[in-house]
């Protein structure tokens, strides 16, 4: 089997792209396909690749492409988790379609829709191509536009757990938000430092979360951020698991701290108030830089509706094919590969 390797800045480990029409469908065997796939490229080739996204070209003519997101979990034992998405692997995943000659020629601000099977997310890449680099504007739409009530899992904005009052946030991904302050951080220097007992705290919150979210406590998700607001019209940010590379926020951490920051009342929210950021664009700094995130909402009440979350750009690399041994018999049948021209 072909994969493809990609580099997305601010990812210290690159992206393995595979075809998806190639793999098992049933859930176990995909997974143990993954990790032969992950070892042997670890083994072989010094990748130490922690994230896989899976494409095709879309059926529904509403989307250029559909894309399914694996995350590695160390264990033990190994394994891959299925749930939520990545924005840097959906722009890897652009790039490598973009490759296969799966999408029509980019011209200035090339506009590509891609249907996330993980979450039902529908995400539009504006992309500029230079040789085997391409610059990306993320945007997630909402069609229809989400209504921000549903956005908060347990129909609150704020919560008690395991002694702190948090957020429960979901917009693709579970999130949960704490106040920096209530952790003892009064500066963004403190935040960032996060010295083991602060982090220690984040997970032990993080465990709690998702035991009230119905997920594996050893898991991906939910993600845990500490929030500050130090300086005017800034957010500051701290998110567990830790992100793996230097660069600002992952485009998903990115749309879920913009939505939780538009909901009346959620942690973000007061934080960001507090602040005097604006409710269509929020900037927020981490330890690695800033991200600014746009949102077209029509108000701030549960019943007011999210349309889209926007987000500046950033750079992916496409390093390359790569042939996977282990996987020589999931060969995609000639008589099996769809013409793009078919699909619409």
């Amino acid at each position: 089997m072909i994969g493809h390797l990609c580099y997305a800045a601010g990812k210290s480990d690159r992206t393995l792209v595979l075809d998806r029409r190639e793999l098992p469908v049933d859930e176990r065997e995909l997974t143990s396909t993954l990790l032969l796939a992950r070892d042997w490229l670890a083994g072989r080739h010094d990748a130490d690749v922690t994230t896989i996204a899976m494409i095709e070209p879309s059926a529904d003519p509403s989307f250029d492409l559909d894309y399914q997101f694996a995350q590695y979990l160390p264990g033990p034992p190994p394994r891959f988790e299925l749930r939520g998405s990545c924005g840097h692997s959906i722009l890897s995943s652009v790039a490598v379609a973009h490759r296969l000659a799966w999408l029509s020629p980019f011209s200035t601000d090339s506009r590509l829709r891609v249907n996330v099977l993980n979450t039902g997310d529908r995400v539009a890449c504006e992309v500029s191509a230079a040789s085997r680099s391409l610059t990306f504007s993320v945007e997630f739409g909402y069609q229809p536009p989400r209504r921000l009530g549903d956005l908060l899992p347990t129909g609150t904005p704020r919560d008690e757990l395991d002694g702190m009052t948090v957020s429960l946030v979901s917009a693709g991904n579970p999130h949960v938000f704490v106040d920096a302050a209530d952790l003892g951080l009064r500066d963004e220097a403190a935040l960032f430092a996060a010295d083991p007992s602060v982090r220690g705290r984040l997970t032990d919150i993080r465990r709690a979360g998702a035991r009230r979210f119905g997920l594996p406590e050893n898991g991906v998700f939910p993600r845990v951020s500490a929030v500050g607001q130090y300086e005017y019209r800034r957010l500051a940010m701290l998110t567990l698991p830790a992100q793996v590379g230097s660069g600002p926020l992952p485009p998903a951490d990115a749309v879920t701290v913009a939505a939780a920051a538009v909901i009346e009342g959620t942690v973000p929210q007061r934080l960001a108030e507090r602040g005097w950021s604006r409710v269509d664009e929020l900037v927020v700094d981490n330890p690695f830089g800033t991200t600014v995130v746009r949102a077209a909402v029509t108000g701030t009440t549960p019943d007011d509706t999210l349309t889209r979350v926007g987000v500046r750009r950033g750079t992916v690399r496409y390093d390359g094919p790569v042939f996977v041994e282990p996987l020589r018999d999931l060969m995609l049948r000639q008589e099996d590969a769809v013409p793009r021209s078919a699909l619409h």
